[in-house]
């Protein structure tokens, strides 16, 4: 069990040690249990959570380590089935019952018989229990190295993670690369996403491109819209966020006046969005004017767009903090819309990485072009006709800002300057993002850098890619043997 779950761990060990059981304990196939010794506590952060049990199953007793999860599904996410240490398992007991079989497999082969512990205790300790595990979140880190991750060198840790952070940068190069395509051939035949019909995929598969294909400053502009739209949902609404790029092309844009472009824009992506409340639904004056507005500048350009629409279903806000709503993240992206195509964004970028050599002072420059200060009536709701406590100052800040750069600008220019055969400012590029260091974490990369022992790490975004690389493409996947640290860990 150990640092896996947030259960009482001191409260099932108390139990398992005093036999505090309702009625005879059986297997999950039926066999009957008798525990004629629970063993003694393992202290050690490694291992199984008892050593040197004696039980009785059927007419069988066995001596060796007992193994306590919170799920059958544990045994194979903690990598217990790839671990030595627990291969003198002769029960494995856990404390809700999602299991497949009645039995797990050690890394020697042999099976495991499973006991559900929760059908033997009485129904205030198990009521207790499982209101405990019902709080663990569908998002807890489980990395199945975790117990035995220190056994490998720091050296390879650190090797093999920024080899995954050069990968992961390189595969957003390509998606990037791709996607650029598809918009070229889409500007050609003059067709919108929703409406395609025909298979250009095979097109592009076929046809070489020159740098030429790559002028158009239009597929560029589109690319960057798209993208950090799709970053500003987050994770629980990037899908919807990307869609709604991709639905409303961003020449829709283009037609509307500079001089009223974010209220426009706004209410473009709000009635699009599917997220505009009906009129008569609102409390406060200042909701009932914002409202009016969205609706006449509605009004003024509606007939321009022949797009589909969405609706409040495809949008997620529960569990959201206020400001990572989906309303205050559309309310960021028109103002960044604003500047990709009155302000010149993108020609900015290029022109700031042209030309800044101090690396400090280049970032410094890349910060101050993405970050979005809170101002009207976003600003101070999070919801329409919901009000926050605080004034949001920021719709996008530093941290947002940092992710913005790592995951988009600099991917997007690395292939800029790929493809007009840039390749110095190319080399710069991919060096600045092993150099960049970013001011936030998250909950992933945290957990992940404290189970490496790499947290001094951490904010270097080379490993801080390569540790969210590692953790979905190795650990949930479980393809432990694939992962050089577990090659070291689980080496038999």
């Amino acid at each position: 069990m150990k640092k896996y779950s947030r259960v009482p761990e001191q409260l099932i060990y108390k139990i398992w040690e005093e036999k505090q059981f309702t009625e005879v304990l059986k297997t999950s196939d039926g066999t009957e249990i008798e525990v004629i010794d629970p063993g003694s506590r393992n202290n050690d952060k490694a291992g199984p959570d008892f050593h040197n049990a004696r039980i009785r199953i059927g007419n069988i007793t066995f001596t060796g380590d007992v193994e306590i999860d919170t799920f059958h599904s544990d045994w194979r996410s903690h990598g217990h089935h790839l671990n030595q240490r627990y291969n003198k398992t002769i029960l494995h007991i856990t404390i809700a019952d999602n299991q497949s079989s009645g039995y797990v497999t050690t890394q020697s082969g042999r099976h495991v018989p499973t006991l559900n512990l929760s059908k033997y205790l009485s129904q205030p300790l198990r009521q207790t229990i499982l209101t405990e595990i019902s709080k663990i979140g569908e998002d807890e880190i489980k990395m199945p190295c975790s117990e035995v991750a220190d056994e490998a060198p720091i050296e390879l840790k650190l090797k093999f993670i920024k080899e995954l952070g050069l990968l992961r940068y390189r595969k957003k190069c390509d998606r990037f690369l791709a996607r650029l395509k598809e918009l070229i051939v889409l500007h050609e035949v003059m067709i919108s996403e929703p409406k395609i019909n025909h298979d250009f995929h095979k097109e592009i598969e076929e046809r070489t491109f020159s740098s030429s294909d790559f002028e158009n400053a239009e597929i560029w502009q589109q690319l960057l819209y798209e993208e950090i739209f799709e970053a500003l949902g987050y994770s629980k609404n990037k899908d919807a966020m990307m869609k709604l790029s991709h639905a409303v092309d961003i020449n829709f844009f283009r037609k509307m006046p500079k001089e009223n472009f974010v209220a426009q824009a706004e209410s473009a992506l709000f009635f699009i969005s599917g997220l505009v409340p009906e009129p008569n639904r609102l409390e406060d004056e200042e909701t009932s004017e914002y409202i009016r507005n969205l609706y006449e500048n509605w009004e003024q350009i509606k007939s321009g767009y022949d797009g589909v629409y969405f609706n409040k279903s495809h949008w997620h806000f529960f569990k959201l903090r206020p400001q990572n709503f989906p309303t205050v993240r559309i309310a960021a992206g028109a103002r960044l819309l604003d500047r990709i195509l009155n302000k010149n964004l993108f020609s900015r970028i290029i022109g700031a990485v042209s030309s800044i050599e101090n690396n400090y002072k280049l970032i410094s420059k890349l910060r101050d072009l993405l970050i979005v200060k809170g101002e009207g009536y976003w600003s101070k709701h999070f919801n329409f006709n919901k009000g926050v406590r605080t004034d949001i100052k920021y719709f996008i800040g530093l941290g947002r800002a940092d992710e913005t750069i790592v995951n988009i600008i600099l991917p997007i220019l690395t292939v800029y300057f790929e493809i007009f055969n840039k390749r110095k400012i190319a080399e710069r590029i991919l060096a600045l993002y092993i150099y960049f260091s970013q001011k936030e974490s998250n909950h992933l990369v945290d957990e992940v850098s404290e189970v490496l022992d790499i947290t001094d790490k951490k904010l270097r975004s080379v490993y801080y890619q390569g540790m969210i690389e590692l953790f979905r493409n190795y650990c949930i996947k479980q393809q432990c043997l694939e992962c050089e640290i577990g090659k070291k860990v689980f080496a038999s």
